[in-house]
């Protein structure tokens, strides 16, 4: 018994000292750390089209998620025009351990985050290669090496599916081309296991009102896009408080 009562105490004491210094570690890392950083990675959709090139709806995340109460920094990966086989290569520049962010687009560089890695990556393309015709197999292909080379690098990628696109006459995002590219990056995001920012469900009704073109999104439509993000927006980064208790607790 009397072991018993010993043992619970010393416990007791582990786990009060843990969360005391967890609390410390909260308190200093809110006064020094950096602002919590993730990474819209994608075509112009991402990078800005109708409120003017380099103004995407990464801006409008930024607000949603601030007034949710949690402040991020959100590195702007869009490049007009990409398609999927050259998004594959041009990763690399996010999932770096030292990045060097004016290898980026050709928007202001936002060379005050190098050498910070985001801990999330949003992937949304796509479109592209549904207007020059590439194969839903390859583009597929195509998005699951960027979802492998961002849990490589210790990323936390999150997948969308792909807009509507009136604007070549393809319609709807849950037909034909389109169609065929959703239903695999669907099929993609539970083989490896990552959140799915359905944007084609969430915009394919009300597409013509949310873009000024029919095919990028206005700042109505970027709303959409981010609410929809926001919804399966991983937790914030949460290893380092994590490791630090368990080390407490086994000491």
């Amino acid at each position: 018994m009397h072991t018993d009562s010993l043992s619970t105490g010393r416990l007791a004491i582990r786990l009060a000292t843990a969360i005391i210094a967890l609390l410390f570690f909260s308190f200093t890392a809110g006064q020094s750390a950096a602002t919590e950083l993730i990474t819209a990675f994608g075509d112009s959709v991402t990078e800005g089209y109708c409120r003017g090139v380099c103004h995407g709806y990464f801006e409008v995340l930024k607000s949603v998620m601030a007034s949710n109460g949690r402040e991020v920094d959100i590195i702007n990966g869009g490049l007009g025009g990409e398609l999927t086989h050259s998004g594959v290569g041009r990763i690399d520049i996010f999932l770096a351990e030292n990045p060097d962010y004016s290898l980026n687009n050709h928007c202001p560089p936002q060379t005050q985050f190098n050498g910070r890695r985001g801990h999330i990556i949003m992937i949304m393309e796509g479109a592209n290669d549904a207007i020059h015709g590439v194969s839903w197999q390859t583009t597929r292909q195509n998005l699951q090496y960027m979802i492998q080379k961002s849990k490589t690098a210790g990323v936390t990628p999150v997948i969308a599916t792909v807009t509507p696109d009136y604007k070549y006459n393809m319609g709807s995002c849950n037909s034909g081309i389109i169609g065929s590219y959703n239903s695999a990056i669907r099929s993609l995001a539970v083989e490896e296991d990552v959140e799915l920012a359905d944007q084609c469900n969430a915009t394919d009704s009300s597409w013509g009102s949310l873009s000024c073109e029919g095919l990028h999104p206005t700042y109505s439509g970027d709303v959409v896009l981010s609410n929809t993000f926001w919804g399966v927006m991983p937790p914030p980064d949460s290893a380092l408080t994590g490791a630090l208790l368990l080390l407490l607790l086994n000491h």
